[in-house]
């Protein structure tokens, strides 16, 4: 019996989680190799004091039939629950966002605190992280496009000119998050979330004990992309300061605890690519991401549901490719 195609996912963003859970239903060896201390990638939770306070996606949102699907286990399981909005749902995750890519991630092999810095190619595919070398019969690279067309730069591939263009026209805007510990209770807007009337420069306020995920008042405070990109370069005590005077300009005199700066390098694609996942010409090799949308995708911009249905279009392509191949002999 022939055995198991090994499938390497770089990333443990939702696209990669996705797709890894759906390649493992059909039977492959998969992994996920995540640089950071944990999967999730922008559904991201930070722990402070005693309270938790998400920092990447506030929540999500339902256009398509399968993240409906998904959506409806979900809710069954008490993953997550709705926080506002009758006709337009906004959906977010109990215990914070990670919680929910952590418990999609369950029994699927994982290597934290490992970043790939080059992919070798000859019969098989390989991962070079330091001394560590991984070998597979696919590869399946989910981080953010920029990163990706680093990786592949860096590594002994063949891109040809199509290639290179369509990963090169990508680029995304940053986002900066400061976080902040309150000293008193206050609530922010009707549900703990304001996203006009703002201070300019601030793009959303989040109140994380209204949103019924932190026992403490925690306050996460988002840039706008512009905003971000002007400070990117500066001192992070520097930013912190400025975007704790937005802040109290915002809110009028407030106490603080504690405050945290998270930078979002990639958080925005500027451009997006009108299919769901990329693959390269000359290698078993694939790019998907929340920056992949399907040609008729209405909204057009990255978000939660276009990185789950990056990973589902994808798994399904490369379990289609291997099994074509499998025919053909």
């Amino acid at each position: 019996m022939e055995q198991p195609k090994r499938i390497g996912i770089i990333g443990g963003g939702l696209a990669g989680t996705f797709a890894a859970r759906q390649l493992q239903v059909e039977g492959y060896e998969v992994e996920i190799i995540e640089k950071s201390q944990s999967v999730g990638g922008r559904m991201a939770t930070r722990r402070i004091d005693q309270g938790k306070a998400d920092h990447g996606a506030v929540f999500f949102t339902v256009r398509t039939d399968e993240l409906a699907q998904e959506v409806d286990e979900w809710l069954e399981r008490g993953l997550i629950r709705k926080w506002f909005g009758d006709d337009f749902p906004r959906y977010i995750a109990i215990n914070g966002m990670n919680q929910l890519v952590q418990s999609i991630a369950r029994g699927i092999p994982v290597h934290l605190n490992e970043q790939v810095v080059r992919i070798e190619a000859d019969t098989v595919l390989r991962t070079i992280a330091d001394s560590r070398t991984r070998v597979y019969d696919a590869m399946l690279v989910t981080a953010p496009v920029p990163q990706a067309y680093d990786l592949l730069e860096a590594s002994r591939l063949t891109l040809d000119a199509a290639d290179h263009t369509a990963l090169n026209r990508v680029t995304f805007e940053p986002t900066f998050v400061g976080l902040f510990e309150l000293k008193e209770p206050l609530e922010i807007g009707e549900v703990g979330l304001a996203d006009e009337g703002l201070v300019p420069g601030m793009l959303k306020l989040v109140n994380n004990a209204e949103k019924e995920i932190s026992a403490t008042p925690l306050l996460s405070v988002y840039m706008t992309g512009e905003w971000s990109e002007a400070w990117y370069d500066k001192k992070e005590a520097e930013t912190l300061t400025e975007i704790e005077r937005l802040l109290q300009a915002q809110l009028g005199p407030v106490e603080l605890i504690s405050r945290q700066l998270k930078r979002w390098r990639y958080a925005q694609a500027r451009d997006v690519f009108r299919t769901p996942f990329l693959k390269l010409n000359h290698h078993p090799l694939w790019l998907a991401g929340d920056a992949f949308l399907e040609a008729d995708d209405a909204s057009g911009r990255t978000r939660v549901e276009s990185a789950v249905i990056s990973g589902l279009r994808v798994a399904a392509t490369i379990d289609a490719h291997f099994k074509q191949h499998v025919l053909m002999k």
